[in-house]
């Protein structure tokens, strides 16, 4: 992959942007994102994302919807100040409002803010593009980023409601790989997709005190095949045949559980 010329960027990213976001402020920005987020997100998305870590200066957490009726999806853009497990909270938070993810772009600068991408949709496949499901949704991962909320007194109440999910339609093959990058250990899971699948990867890892560094989340068809750069709390890859076990095998246990 060819480095972005961040200079070139710079002048095309300000006009996008407009005049309310200072020259400083997008170079800043790309001096602090990875090469991979820059070639992933075109200018207008990147632009966006300036106008959202402006908000971000008075708020929690700033997001902001894209409806896709013609491809029966959403795109939700969640940006907030990272901190340990928040993939885990937001995949949560939208399981337990029946939002499915079918992907997902995961970036952090290096200033410790997270620029979340999601996209999303409900469980029979259309786009949830029901104001009050969304204004309810928004509002209860406002309260869970800042300890408001919990995800299982969420999750509590849509099995309360009799909403729970289903449980594993088949066992999930894990691999985990430590060839395929330099500093991080290559997690990969598939297996039958189902509402609430990510949460229970992502809580899995969260327990085990392993930090997600990207991730690329795909679904075909009825099968999820979700790939995860994931290091410790250290920045260290797993390492050792009895730690490596341990995270496969808790993998195993949780992703046979109903959500």
């Amino acid at each position: 992959m060819a480095r972005p010329n961040r200079t070139q960027l710079a002048g095309r990213l300000h006009a996008a942007a407009g005049e309310d976001v200072e020259v400083q402020a997008v170079k800043a920005h790309l001096a602090m994102v990875t090469d991979r987020y820059l070639a992933s997100t075109g200018v207008q998305r990147m632009a966006e994302h300036l106008r959202m870590l402006r908000r971000l200066e008075g708020a929690s957490v700033v997001t902001r919807l894209f409806h896709h009726p013609d491809l029966g999806s959403s795109d939700l853009v969640v940006v907030t100040r990272d901190v340990p497990g928040l993939f885990s909270l937001i995949a949560g938070t939208l399981a337990a409002h029946g939002v499915n993810i079918i992907s997902a772009q995961i970036h952090t600068r290096a200033d410790g803010i997270a620029i979340d991408t999601f996209q999303v949709n409900d469980p029979l496949g259309e786009t949830v593009t029901s104001h009050a499901s969304w204004t309810r949704l928004l509002e209860a991962l406002r309260a869970v980023l800042t300890g408001e909320e919990r995800v299982e007194t969420l999750l509590e109440r849509r099995r309360a409601a009799g909403r729970a999910a289903t449980g594993a339609a088949g066992p999930p093959k894990i691999s985990l790989d430590n060839q395929l990058s330099d500093v991080a250990t290559v997690l990969e899971v598939k297996c039958p997709d189902r509402l609430g699948l990510l949460y229970l990867i992502t809580r899995t890892l969260s327990a085990l005190d392993l930090d997600i560094a990207s991730a690329r989340i795909a679904t075909e068809i009825d099968q999820a095949l979700d790939t995860f750069y994931v290091h410790d709390r250290q920045g260290r890859k797993i390492e050792g045949a009895e730690t490596l076990a341990r995270v496969r095998g808790a993998l195993a246990e949780a992703l046979v559980q109903p959500i």
